[in-house]
């Protein structure tokens, strides 16, 4: 097999959707070898790809990049699934031959150029990033059609810790595992819906606990907008994985949480207010979407609706 050097994006959501063009790449004869934020490692642990972390510190890191491209003989290949500028010329500068969208101003950085597709689901979009790639390197993809499923598969380790968390903190077998806040602004307005709290009397109606596993710089606004929910304390994303896959249902804003739970194929909710769900919903046939970009959140009737079904399904 032929390495490549992927370059993975620098979000949750998106390292999730970039699944099925990693999957691409392996399935027709290449092995990524992926390079990106440390917080990746551990999610995509179950891969069973190498794995290099970027800290962001630009010497550090272009001494890494450098020996990792000696590594895979001087000039390897390489794909950038980011669209920055920035992505772009540390593999340039490490000498390695990067294929990807001219975005950002880069296409002189690119060894391979690949057209910027119309509008489409970003998974859609990876994945032919990854398409397009394998064809420009001479070779035939295993397949044309996005798959149904991102398909990760938490390693036996992530499985082990959601075990030991649920019992660490007196979580029953049926909960709905749950993420209130979505941190910043998308357009100058917030990411989250307002109403979570109010979901958890009706869920512990329904013999169902609500919990939430907040990220490290998320506990506080996490105890703000959901101080009745469980509130346990932050853990690795592949263990986050492991507990969505177990959960009786995930319900989360338009986050990264919602494409972990796509990522494994949970039964979730996500929750749509600002964002676009043509380009970002949760890649998952067992997945519910309320609320649009265009007419704005769902109501709290709406969403303990969609509970009940979803818990009875």
């Amino acid at each position: 097999m032929s390495f490549v050097l992927c370059r993975i994006p620098n979000h949750v959501g998106d390292c999730c959707m970039a699944l099925p063009g990693l999957r691409l790449l392996e399935a027709s004869g290449f092995t990524p070898v992926l390079t990106g934020k440390r917080w990746a490692e551990d999610l995509l642990a179950g891969t069973g790809w190498r794995f290099e972390p970027i800290e962001g510190h630009v010497s550090e890191d272009l001494s890494r990049i450098r020996n990792i491209a000696k590594f895979f003989g001087g000039h390897p290949q390489g794909l950038l699934f980011p669209n920055s500028f920035n992505s772009a010329l540390l593999y340039w500068v490490g000498s390695i031959r990067s294929t990807g969208f001219p975005t950002d101003f880069r296409r002189m950085l690119l060894a391979q150029s690949v057209p910027e597709p119309g509008k489409m689901h970003e998974v859609e979009r990876f994945f032919t990033l990854a398409h397009e790639a394998i064809e420009a390197w001479g070779k035939t993809p295993a397949w044309d059609k996005v798959p149904p499923q991102l398909g990760l598969t938490p390693l036996k380790r992530h499985e082990a810790g959601a075990r030991n968390l649920m019992e660490s903190n007196n979580i029953p077998q049926k909960f709905a595992l749950l993420a209130p806040v979505a941190r910043g602004l998308h357009h100058g307005k917030k990411k989250h819906w307002e109403h979570f709290n109010a979901l958890c009397a009706p869920l512990r109606q329904m013999g169902i606990e609500p919990v939430v596993f907040p990220a490290v710089r998320e506990v506080d606004q996490v105890k703000a907008a959901c101080p009745d929910a469980r509130i346990c304390p932050p853990t690795t994303l592949g263990t986050l994985a492991a507990l969505a896959k177990r959960a009786s249902v995930v319900i989360a804003n338009d986050s990264g949480l919602s494409h972990v739970a796509a990522a494994v194929g949970a039964t979730q909710i996500t929750l749509i207010g600002v964002t676009d769900p043509t380009r970002t919903s949760p890649w998952n046939p067992h997945a519910m979407v309320l609320g649009s970009l265009e007419k704005g959140w769902p109501t709290l009737d709406e969403v303990l609706a969609a509970v009940e079904k979803s818990v009875r399904g």
